[in-house]
């Protein structure tokens, strides 16, 4: 009936939802960590265009999603690509001059930049003192890379010559704006769910990073951005594509199949449209790292030591 040449007696497997937007996908993504068996309280991020979020340990799971953009895929970006050959996908600024050095995915001349170029990219800017913490460039320092047109200003991140397309690759603070209102989504969504639980991101044993663009994801360099919590970096794990390993494990484990079924019964789906502190908590975060830098302590140690 939906057109898989299989058995006619074969089984297709279906992976319940929790809420709206908090799909199969993450009931599935769940059995790659070990929140729904664990005593230590545990936080599950998948980033994409809908960030979901779960907390929870072996006694409660609570769950939401916010609406991230399509940023940290390379949606957005006026060279945004995804994390494929010919993607930027690590950046460093000097300091002096504010000119980039970068890695491409594959070794090849530039195409676009993807997400975690991005994030490399904000980081080196904000910690060298090209960027300020609302995203705008520097206009007291003179950089070749920085290109100031009235009140509006570009970053060449590819000359021509680096360029596969032999046109330079520029990022806008447009571009750094959208960066910023996806990690903010993210970031204020996580720190709603805990407060909801009563617990700040000191009180988490583990912090479980999926997605597609965490392959190439610098933990320190999201944290300087305030994508992620200020804590240590030993307690981040990258799961990769965890929905898609979760549905592997479905389909050879009936022990798998009972534990999701029983995870997804006892999740709390929270709604943040209908949470008045989540837009307070999502304007806060429009800043790098935060408003507040007490809650990025070695992030504002960095940025005085740079």
């Amino acid at each position: 009936d939906i057109g898989l040449d299989i058995s006619p007696s074969g089984v297709v497997l279906m992976s319940p939802s929790v809420g709206s937007y908090v799909g199969g996908d993450i009931t599935a993504g769940l059995l790659c960590t070990d929140m729904p068996k664990a005593d230590d309280i545990s936080l599950f991020i998948d980033v994409g265009t809908n960030g979901e979020i779960v907390l929870g340990n072996k006694d409660f799971l609570m769950a939401c999603a916010c609406s991230a953009g399509p940023a940290f895929e390379g949606g957005g970006i006026g060279c945004g690509m995804r994390a494929m050959e010919g993607a930027v996908n690590s950046v460093k600024v000097d300091p002096a001059t504010g000119l980039p050095s970068f890695g491409v995915i594959g070794g090849k001349k530039a195409r676009g930049i993807c997400g975690s170029g991005m994030i490399d990219l904000v980081e080196a800017l904000l910690l060298s003192g090209w960027l300020d913490r609302s995203g705008r460039f520097a206009r007291d320092r003179k950089s070749p890379a920085i290109d100031v047109d009235g009140r509006r200003a570009k970053y060449v991140l590819a000359r021509s010559d680096e360029s596969a397309s032999g046109a330079p690759l520029f990022i806008t603070e447009l571009d750094i704006d959208n960066i910023m209102r996806a990690k903010a989504a993210i970031y204020s969504a996580c720190a709603l769910l805990l407060g909801h639980a009563g617990i700040g991101f000191a009180d988490l044993s583990r912090v479980y990073v999926a997605g597609g663009f965490g392959r190439h994801l610098d933990v320190t360099n999201a944290v300087t951005i305030g994508l992620l919590p200020d804590i240590q970096v030993e307690r981040f794990s990258y799961l990769g594509n965890a929905s898609l390993d979760g549905s592997m494990r479905l389909l050879l484990s009936e022990e798998c199949r009972a534990l999701q079924r029983e995870t997804a019964r006892r999740m709390t789906y929270i709604n943040l449209s209908a949470e008045p502190g989540y837009s307070d908590q999502y304007s806060a975060a429009l800043f790098l790292p935060h408003t507040d830098l007490g809650l990025f302590p070695t992030v504002a140690g960095r940025m005085k030591n740079g």
